[in-house]
């Protein structure tokens, strides 16, 4: 049990990463509080079914996974199948973000009910290879004759429908009454030759164990004599599939040598195939496919027992208190902590609560003060770390009546934010003079910093256009960056270094500062007035005040005392290393673009 416990939770494709960058990070996240890959699958298919987008985050990860697999070098007998989702081909722009519909009509009105639910291959000889692709298919390699499989469910007319509609298109047939008790499908049809080759898709330029349709000897009509499918094994035993047409040239006959290029292939999304071993977990998670039960080698595997590491529970407070702490509220916090079970736990609590309340006065902002006064301040701050909202706080007039008008606010504007986090890195004293007009001269560890952003949805995307036309200074990231960590661009750049916090309340806090006001920065309004300040709470993990100054008419200059600007707090925000990303992702708190 052990070795099929393993199985069903090792994704063994990931071994070809040659490094773990931001996709693979994001899978094995999604993988590590799950009872197996397949229910992971299950997760996408859920996601992907009432989204319009054609490049949406699930599509990328199983892109990633196809790109990663195994060739597989043999295919025999029976395999159940599933499709997490299907795309509308190949869209740009914002066709791409909205038009997925194809996929949208597929996940609401049938991917519940799929008439397909499998395939199965058998070994081809010489004369049956040559019957059908002529001498395309000869060679030292083995080739299949495959069919597809496909199950009439009474009880559900969309799939009563499809099956109508298949049957007549593609003469389906009605499967060997064997066949029907064993597996349980209903029709078999569509037949393919599989077989070693190159893929024929321009976006993944790979090996791959082809399921061509096109051979005219194999009988298929419209579409599926346009379609080319593909398959890597992602798993023992777990086949992750993408389904090609041909766009071009439909109305020539199909010529197995020619230049790919010539068809337009393009991608019309994923489906799955999967050996006997893994029916146990299909009969639990894709009901309609009503695997019976004499096919169940394997039972489900167990819920995975998961230990919180120390440093999710474990706060790292100052040992002196510098700043404005009050011990009874510390007391509360810690107690939140020892009940939410992590610190990410209990500051997920603590934003739904305050986005519900939207109220400028809460016990949970007098925790949210006290743990910030409680925490070390940072010294110094290196590399790219993530970025999540806890909560904003409205003042003066845009807090009517005490309603914190901010997080009602955000609420629609969180659709247009292009925010992932921060990085740090060093800055020569020529560099911090020249941005700062001479007035920061390294008398302490003093660092060059970065917001980092992305712009993918329509969204994004405009706001990305209004940044261009504001001439706001954005510098595209490097393929590293973008690689590893997700984010396209840099823009809202700051100074940071240590110092004293620029709140009364806040009692002479040391905290690290980020200064945005520094005019060759070239920050457009609000964040030329914005001084934000963080501390550590946790190993890796840091709270962060958003401050504004609210007198915009003092023109701003680093020799004034700070208080003479009237700064004032109008949120809280997250700083934190990947492994509390990870954590994060598992709480999917705060994710609209993480």
């Amino acid at each position: 049990m052990q070795q099929d416990k393993n199985k069903f939770t090792n994704l063994t494709c990931l071994q070809n990463a040659k490094v773990e960058d931001d996709l693979v990070k994001q899978i094995k996240t999604d993988l590590h509080r799950r009872r197996s890959i397949l229910e992971v699958m299950k997760e996408y298919t859920d996601d992907l079914k009432i989204n319009l987008d054609n490049n949406a985050l699930p599509f990328r990860k199983l892109q990633r996974l196809f790109e990663l697999g195994f060739t597989p070098d043999r295919m025999v007998g029976h395999f159940y199948g599933i499709v997490p989702g299907l795309r509308t081909g190949e869209l740009h722009g914002v066709a791409a973000d909205i038009g997925n519909v194809l996929g949208f009509v597929w996940g609401t009105a049938i991917s519940d009910a799929v008439p397909w639910v499998g395939k199965t291959y058998t070994l081809m000889d010489e004369e049956e290879r040559e019957k059908i692709s002529g001498s395309s298919l000869s060679g030292n390699f083995e080739a299949y004759r495959g069919i597809n499989h496909f199950k009439v469910i009474k009880s559900a007319p969309i799939n009563l429908i499809s099956n109508t509609i298949l049957t007549l298109m593609w003469s389906l047939k009605k499967a060997p009454e064997e066949e029907v008790q064993k597996y349980a499908h209903t029709l078999n049809g569509g037949y393919f030759a599989a077989y070693q080759t190159n893929s024929i898709y321009h976006g993944t330029p790979r090996e791959v164990f082809c399921l061509n349709y096109r051979f005219s000897k194999l009988g298929n009509t419209f579409p599926l004599n346009y379609l080319i499918d593909e398959m890597v094994e992602i798993a023992e035993g777990l086949y992750l599939g993408q389904v090609i047409f041909a766009t071009k040239r439909l109305y020539e006959k199909y010529d197995p040598e020619a230049d790919p290029a010539i068809y337009l292939y393009q991608h019309f999304g994923y489906f799955l195939l999967m050996d006997d071993s893994w029916n146990g977990e299909l009969q639990r998670l894709f009901t309609y496919i009503d695997v019976p039960d004499t096919v169940v080698t394997t039972q489900a595997p167990p819920a995975p027992v998961t230990t919180v590491p120390d440093k999710f529970r474990s706060l790292t407070l100052s040992d002196q208190i510098d700043g404005d702490v009050d011990q009874s509220i510390l007391e509360e916090v810690k107690k939140d902590l020892k009940e939410a079970g992590t610190i990410m736990h209990m500051l997920q609590a603590y934003s739904q609560v305050l986005d519900k309340v939207n109220r400028t006065e809460s016990p949970e902002f007098l925790k949210l003060h006290t743990l910030f006064n409680a925490g070390i301040s940072p010294a110094t701050m290196n590399g790219f770390y993530r970025g999540a909202r806890v909560t904003f706080q409205s003042h003066g007039f845009l807090a009517p009546v005490q309603i914190n008008t901010l997080n009602l606010a955000w609420r629609p504007l969180t659709w247009f934010s292009p925010w992932t986090g921060k990085s740090f890195g060093p800055i020569d004293k020529d560099r911090l003079l020249k941005l700062t007009d001479g007035s920061e001269t390294m008398d302490k560890p003093t660092f060059f910093g970065t917001n980092t952003v992305v712009f993918r949805t329509p969204q994004e995307k405009f706001i990305h256009e209004v940044m261009k036309t504001l001439n706001i200074w954005m510098e595209e990231a490097s393929e590293e960056e973008k690689l590893l960590y997700g984010y396209q661009y840099n823009t809202y750049f700051f100074i940071g270094k240590e110092g004293t916090s620029i709140l009364p309340e806040d009692k002479g806090k040391r905290v690290f500062q980020f200064n945005y006001r520094w005019k060759p920065l070239r920050n457009f309004p609000p964040d030329n007035y914005c001084i934000d300040q963080i501390v550590q709470i946790a190993e890796g993990l840091y709270l962060g005040k958003l401050i504004y100054a609210t007198d915009w008419f003092k023109a701003w200059d680093p020799k004034i005392d700070p208080f003479a600007y009237k700064y004032r707090l109008f949120g809280y925000f997250l700083l934190m290393d990947e492994e509390w990303h990870s954590l994060r992702l598992c709480l999917k708190y705060d994710l609209f673009n993480a």
